[in-house]
């Protein structure tokens, strides 16, 4: 939809798209080459260890919205804010 609707015009973000779309299109068409041998045989130990830590990112990413969630002001008040900043400079 971004790409194309040219919503977005930087450069990078095409070729990280392209990269993308490459690497989704091998593993459809050719899924046994990207990955090492032995690469699904990993422990319960370390896949609790991962489970414990996609949850950490997950708590750690809930907390820090909840403390920026203190600081947020609604458009008026920014607005507001704005204009009396404007008025002091002024005079």
């Amino acid at each position: 939809g971004l790409i194309y609707y040219g919503a977005i015009s930087n450069p990078i973000f095409y070729l990280v798209m392209l990269g993308g779309a490459w690497s989704t299109f091998q593993r459809f068409y050719n899924p046994g080459a990207h990955h090492p041998l032995g690469y699904y045989n990993i422990t319960n130990e370390r896949r609790a260890g991962l489970t414990a830590g996609y949850f950490g990112l997950i708590g750690a990413l809930m907390a820090a919205m909840a403390a920026n969630g203190k600081f947020k002001k609604p458009p008026e008040v920014l607005i507001r804010e704005r204009h009396s900043q404007e008025k002091f400079w002024v005079e």
